[in-house]
């Protein structure tokens, strides 16, 4: 029951910093949060990640539901292991990828926001930093299970 209130309350903290951000800031606006590193830019991402695919709307919520139903079938099977740190990662990419979906359904787009000034760095939101942090503790928990084995 603690990871299901995990993944909602990482969905409503996800649509509730893009929802502040569209609220606050103007669409393109560039505003700096730390040392002309880390930004503000609040753009509409019509595409997959980083754009990908912008023009192929109907690829993209078939693409979107195939995913959003294997990391649906994944938590289910991943609720059945003993792992605590399995199930926490399982939670973060379920609700990142719960906000972005609910996202794109609601505006037909998602909302990014988070730029980190660097070459040709993506811009971003929580639910990436979520399914990003995912992704690190699964490799963590499967490097540990191999080392283990040893």
């Amino acid at each position: 029951m603690l990871y299901f209130f995990i993944i909602i309350a990482l969905i409503i903290i996800d649509l509730g910093t893009k929802s502040y951000v569209k609220r606050k800031y103007k669409l393109n606006e560039e505003v700096s949060l730390y040392k002309d590193i880390v930004y503000i830019c609040y753009i509409k991402n019509e595409g997959l990640a980083y754009g990908f695919l912008k023009n192929t709307k109907k690829l993209i919520y078939v693409i979107v539901s195939i995913c959003l139903t294997l990391v649906g079938i994944l938590f289910y099977f991943a609720f059945k292991e003993k792992s605590k740190l399995k199930k926490l990662s399982f939670s973060l990419a379920l609700g990142g990828a719960l906000g972005n979906f609910i996202d794109r359904i609601k505006n037909k787009n998602i909302t990014d926001f988070i730029y980190i000034k660097y070459k040709k760095a993506p811009i971003f939101n929580l639910a990436d930093v979520f399914l990003f942090i995912s992704a690190i503790l699964i490799s963590i928990k499967e490097i540990k299970d191999i080392i283990k084995e040893k």
